[in-house]
């Protein structure tokens, strides 16, 4: 997900894989040598990113790294926080430290093991990330990745990435993809009705209502929930979730 709007579409993974599996054969010193390899090798690649893993490097050796990186010709660069264990405090400073460093697009990947990915992901993108790494109901290794509908609410309520579906991309979850990965026994870590809650700041006590008037007039729930909680969030009313109805049916 980029700071100008629109999600990011990886399809360059392989090229960024293979890029990164060459620079460890060839040595921390020698990225430029893996870049050069692939750049080289005639693959016919729009970007080439780069992964760095935050986890094990100082800062000062991500800039150094970021720096060769930038010299090689690659795009863009990633920083990750694989095991899921940073903290917000860590990821600002290592991001704000290579974009100082570097111009070229900062991206941020974060894993969602101690329960801090929403929240470094905000910070990498105040500290200046260009782009958030996610992935649709967070589904990844382990204990998953930031959900792409997480990152939406976020970037919204954050005044970026209006031009998304917010509300179209939570009803494909709910009505295609949760059910089709529910066979698989695959079980979202946040619905969207939750996420809805949150970004709203709707109490759960007043869904019931919600859910009987968006059924009666025929308005969506979330935007009916969205447009109210606006309004009155703290208590609103029957008769304003109704009048928000009408204007939204």
């Amino acid at each position: 997900m980029q700071q100008s709007g629109g999600l990011r579409k990886r399809s360059n993974l392989f090229v960024i894989s293979l890029c990164h599996i060459l620079s460890k054969l060839c040595g921390f010193l020698r990225k430029h040598i893996a870049v050069a390899v692939v750049k080289t090798a005639g693959f016919s690649v729009k970007k080439l990113g780069y992964d760095a893993d935050m986890l094990y490097h100082a800062n000062v050796e991500l800039v150094e790294e970021a720096r060769i990186l930038e010299a090689a010709g690659v795009d863009e660069i990633t920083l990750m926080d694989s095991a899921g264990c940073m903290f917000p405090d860590q990821v600002s400073a290592s991001v704000e430290a290579v974009k100082r460093a570097v111009k070229v697009p900062i991206g941020f990947h974060c894993h969602a093991n101690m329960g801090m990915c929403s929240a470094n992901a905000v910070a990498a993108y105040r500290s200046g990330a260009d782009i958030l790494d996610c992935g649709l109901l967070g589904m990844a290794r382990s204990a998953g990745n930031m959900p792409t509908e997480l990152a939406t609410a976020l970037m919204q309520r954050e005044g970026e990435c209006r031009e998304l579906d917010f509300y179209g991309l939570l009803h494909y979850l709910d009505q295609e993809l949760i059910p089709a990965m529910g066979k698989h026994g695959y079980k979202p870590p946040l619905m969207p009705r939750d996420l809805i809650l949150g970004y709203s700041g709707c109490h759960s006590a007043f869904v019931k209502s919600f859910t009987a008037v968006a059924g009666e007039t025929g308005a969506d729930l979330y935007q009916l929930i969205v447009e109210t909680s606006a309004l009155n969030r703290k208590n609103p009313s029957e008769a304003l979730m109704r009048e928000v109805a009408a204007k939204l049916a």
